[in-house]
């Protein structure tokens, strides 16, 4: 049997095991609730950002043809470039949401009354903050450099890269540099168009080309650097002279040719080509 002076002792360790083990309950608990907010509203922000972030730059994105593994990879590092923004709008909304919670349930007024001070009931979500704030210095020291590199090198190969080729009916359409072309019916089973109108200048203005044709067909070539442009019964037309300082002169020579069937080859590089990124060191961001 213990000696009597030793009881009192014995008694205030046990209930300093009892605190200890309410303590680590609590702290799992209150660490349980804000880490699943926590996940939920920092990819709810990452989400958000992203959005904004893509319908800032929609306009290299749209029309251009770009394969999936290139858009997943443009998503990946804007994501990476937009985690310090979505880090302390979750850690703010987290804390906001996890404690209100617990405070309109009455747990914060029962871990107060049982003696549980309300420093010690943020302990845990300040050692949470403080491992995200080291985790966010290494982020931005280490990765979000790199990641910025990549991305701007992506939206730069994208800005370069030709558009898809997809001709409208009844306007003309110049994404082919050098050519203007108005299409009056398109056939989209057979690739077929019809009522076909091209203006030239890959010669100069002073030199213009005007062909109208019937029908024809637009093809990209396997290595994507051309166009086979194949036109049915039209008729070329295409100046002899230039115009420059010879405005007022009535009659103009110009060159005008019938044909039945007739093959162009038009450049059109429609393959996207990755920059070097090294060429990005030297950027500020």
């Amino acid at each position: 049997m213990p000696h009597p002076t030793v009881m009192p002792f014995l008694y205030l360790c046990a209930d300093y095991y009892a605190r200890m083990r309410i303590i680590k309950k609590l702290d799992l608990y209150i660490l349980k609730n804000y880490l699943l907010l926590f996940a939920g509203t920092f990819f709810i922000c990452l989400f958000i950002f992203i959005m904004q972030f893509i319908w800032q730059y929609i306009d290299d994105l749209v029309g251009k043809g770009l394969s999936w593994d290139v858009l997943l990879e443009f998503f990946f590092y804007a994501s990476l470039t937009l985690v310090p923004m979505s880090l302390p709008l979750a850690v703010l909304l987290a804390s906001l949401i996890s404690f209100g919670n617990m405070g309109e349930k009455l747990e914060l007024l029962s871990m107060k009354a049982a003696g549980v001070p309300l420093v010690r009931i943020l302990l845990p979500i300040f050692i949470v903050a403080l491992l995200v704030c080291g985790a966010s210095f290494v982020f931005q020291d280490r990765i979000q450099p790199k990641a910025t590199r990549q991305l701007a090198t992506l939206l730069w190969s994208m800005r370069q890269k030709s558009p898809e080729l997809d001709i409208p009916e009844g306007i003309f359409y110049s994404d082919i540099p050098g050519y203007s072309i108005f299409v009056q019916k398109k056939d989209t089973k057979t690739g077929m168009l019809h009522g076909v109108m091209i203006y030239s200048t890959q010669g100069g203005y002073d030199k213009m080309e005007i062909v109208l044709a019937d029908s024809a067909r637009l093809q990209g070539t396997e290595d994507q650097k051309f166009l086979r442009l194949t036109m049915y019964e039209g008729e070329r037309f295409r100046n002899m002279d230039s115009q420059t300082g010879n405005m007022l002169k009535a009659n103009i020579p110009y060159m005008r040719e019938t044909f039945h069937t007739e093959v162009a080859m038009i450049p059109f590089d429609a393959s996207f080509n990755m920059m070097d990124a090294n060429l990005f060191n030297g950027d500020a961001k």
